[in-house]
């Protein structure tokens, strides 16, 4: 081997140490950074739940599906919405991944308004918007049970299927006005069979409220007649409240 070639060997041996020596330097921090980011520094350790009433936390952490030593970077938390969107109760979830290693989860609960019986013993539980939250054979909460409405199908976490849509909207705006007036818990049976003749019943009286027009203050009403007359639900009754007047008959019902 002449000097020549042997000096362009030497050569190109050092360029290769030279290279390997920048290689590894820039190398290193990069091995070190990642060696830090997937360090149990950074699983999950905290998860704050907020706005659940009716969901436990217990389920919302198994459906999140985190475990002792879930990392906060490969949490899948699409599809860990999902999951949570399984359950019918949940009408929104939000995830928030928060470094080092908590995940904040706000949910947004639909609300539980009526039952409706869908055969003999088992009941329909529907939010406010008609929407089906599940299927028992018993309920426990005092609201209203629904009379006289009549579904072709059901899905659950679907609006309820009616034959006439425009009925069932007036049942849900009354639905949402109790609501609104903290009177859902008062009101045992809401008989919807007629929609231009809804009747509301709560203890011993019933209300026949008419139709969708002035439901507002249609719902006030009854709320100060039951203020003012603490007493008539001792005795079966029925006022009519189809035109609102500055005077109402209490008619007793034998």
């Amino acid at each position: 081997m002449t000097p020549d070639v042997q000096e362009k060997q030497k050569k190109t041996l050092d360029i290769n140490r030279t290279r390997f020596f920048l290689a590894g330097i820039i190398a290193t921090p990069t091995v070190l950074a990642l060696f830090f980011l997937f360090s149990p520094y950074f699983h999950i350790n905290t998860v704050v739940i907020d706005g659940n009433y009716r969901i436990t936390q217990d389920e919302i952490r198994e459906r999140l599906g985190i475990g002792d030593n879930t990392h906060i970077l490969l949490f899948n938390a699409r599809a860990a919405q999902t999951a949570l969107l399984q359950n019918t109760y949940i009408g929104e979830a939000h995830i928030e991944r928060v470094l080092p290693g908590r995940v904040d989860i706000t949910i947004s609960e639909r609300r539980l308004t009526a039952y409706v019986e869908h055969m003999p013993g088992s009941f329909l539980f529907l939010d406010d918007y008609g929407r089906v939250l599940e299927v028992r054979t018993y309920f426990f909460e005092p609201l209203p049970v629904l009379e006289g409405l009549h579904f072709t199908r059901f899905q659950l976490g679907e609006v309820l299927e009616v034959p006439d849509p425009a009925a069932f909207n007036v049942i849900v705006q009354y639905a949402q006005i109790l609501n609104q007036h903290d009177l859902t818990a008062r009101v045992s049976h809401i008989n919807v069979a007629d929609a231009a003749n809804i009747r509301i019943i709560i203890d011993n009286i019933e209300f026949n409220v008419g139709g969708v027009a002035h439901a507002d203050e249609k719902v006030r009403t009854i709320i100060e007649i039951l203020d003012n007359h603490p007493s008539l639900g001792l005795v079966p009754g029925f006022f009519d409240l189809r035109e609102l007047r500055r005077d109402f008959i209490f008619e007793i019902l034998y």
